[in-house]
């Protein structure tokens, strides 16, 4: 391995190192629900419970399990039957919901089975029934939400890690490590196009030290498994292979529909290299269709499959619809200037601020794309990708989706990172630098050997 090599590996290794230890240490902090979480945890637990899926939470040696009653009366006739026999099994914690008909106990694990035995005596079957794992945020139908205005892909991965213990860390894990594989597609991207170490590491060094990116990795949301289907799309897209790219943009789709809005540089691709009407259409809609229906498969089986469809269609008035005065509103345009970022968490503070510096630069790219396309043609893509991308919020805006806010951007930041890292490899002159450089050095060397020479003396 030649020198170069090694330093840009070791370099890469670090970036994402210390991107994930910056990243890991505020989610590992945070034993609560952080911003939306409250919505896509609870919908994620909701769909396992509905598959026959128990999951499991533990502290100090006690496991967690929410009672759910069938309606408030039935709670008033029965908490105090539950109560007892939760202080009967040692409960070491209590929160009772108010919101919604149930309460949380944490039982110790050896008296856990024969508490739920107990409860399965003492009270009808179709009074109330037994969620395990992790607690519920007090909010108005938790316990019956799905959030089937959303597709299902991010939510699958947030189940996969409620499989292994239902506790916060566990649902950040998956977004953390999509946060590295994201840094890495970027990079590759990059690559692919200019085969070039420094365009490479600037475009890595603005994806890992994107906030925007960081505080969706630390959450558990949709929008960084968003930003990861959109780098895969640029990815492929970069390495031209139409088809998967194709599969990539369906794949970003089923996580969030803003996923898909990227789709019109799909369809430049395969104006371009498609031959007739059948393929064209194959790439464009059939494989896209395919890759986003196959992720929602679990909500169809939770949920029924024409539920689910009529939730999907139904999404698109929500989506087009405005959800009332809300401080954190950040229209697509503010995210340019990081004007308002929506507030995720406090103590610590986490943030959905988007860098300006990044997307002002998007705008400036326009007056010198023409130049930048004739010395690197495969910029083009990722540069439509992201002004796609801004044109169908514009659009949404514009059909009435006014609640907008910052943490959208966050599908932006992989094609404007490509783009940075291939544009300013190009329009900045690397010999200034190496040539400052070694004038500096050449200079210190000099002030060293006139410094141990008077020393000398």
């Amino acid at each position: 391995m030649d020198k170069k090599r090694a330093v840009f590996i070791a370099l890469v290794i670090l970036i994402m190192a210390s991107s994930f230890w910056y990243t890991y240490r505020i989610a590992s902090s945070v034993d609560d629900y952080i911003g939306d979480e409250v919505w896509y945890v609870s919908a994620s637990r909701n769909i396992l419970h509905e598959l026959g899926f128990q999951l499991h939470y533990y502290k100090n040696g006690s496991e967690g399990v929410n009672v759910i009653f069938s309606n408030d009366s039935t709670k008033l006739k029965y908490l105090s039957v539950v109560d007892y026999y939760a202080t009967l099994a040692g409960a070491t914690m209590r929160e009772e919901y108010y919101q919604f008909p149930g309460v949380y106990y944490e039982i110790p694990k050896e008296n856990f089975k024969e508490f739920l035995n107990e409860l399965s005596v003492a009270i009808p079957s179709d009074s109330y029934y037994v969620v395990t794992g992790y607690w519920y945020p007090d909010k108005e139908n938790i316990q019956d939400y799905f959030n089937l205005e959303h597709p299902f892909l991010g939510k699958d991965f947030i189940m996969l890690a409620m499989l292994v213990e239902d506790k916060p860390i566990n649902w950040r894990i998956p977004g953390l490590l999509i946060f590295l594989v994201t840094q890495v597609l970027v990079l590759l991207a990059t690559w692919k196009i200019t085969r070039s170490y420094p365009a490479s590491l600037i475009a890595i060094v603005f994806t890992a030290a994107d906030p925007v990116l960081q505080s969706t990795a630390v959450a558990a949301m949709l929008d960084i498994y968003v930003a990861f289907g959109a780098a895969l799309f640029v990815y492929f897209l970069a390495a031209k292979k139409t088809r998967t790219a194709a599969v990539t943009v369906g794949l970003a789709a089923a996580t969030k529909l803003n996923g898909a809005f990227g789709w019109p540089v799909l369809v430049y691709r395969a104006l371009k290299e498609e031959k007739d009407l059948p393929r064209f259409l194959l790439t464009v809609t059939v494989i896209p269709t395919v890759a986003f229906l196959i992720p929602n498969i679990p909500a169809m089986i939770a949920v029924g499959p024409w539920n689910w469809l009529n939730s999907f269609l139904g999404s698109f008035k929500w989506h087009l619809s405005y959800k009332g005065p809300n401080p954190n509103t950040s229209p697509f345009w503010q995210w340019f200037i990081n004007y308002r970022p929506f507030t995720l968490h406090f103590d610590p503070n986490i943030f959905a601020q988007t860098d300006p510096f990044l997307l002002l630069a998007m705008v400036l790219f326009i007056f010198a794309m023409p130049w930048l396309y004739r010395r690197r043609r495969g910029i083009l893509e990722p540069f439509l990708v992201f002004w796609s991308t801004v044109g169908f919020f514009a659009l949404q805006y514009a059909l009435g989706g006014k609640t907008q806010f910052s943490f959208y951007a966050t599908v932006l930041v992989p094609p404007a990172a490509v783009v940075m890292g291939v544009s300013l490899n190009e329009l900045m002159r690397w010999e200034a630098f190496r040539e400052s450089i070694a004038f500096y050095l050449e200079h210190l060397f000099n002030a060293w050997g006139w410094l141990r020479e008077k020393v000398g003396k």
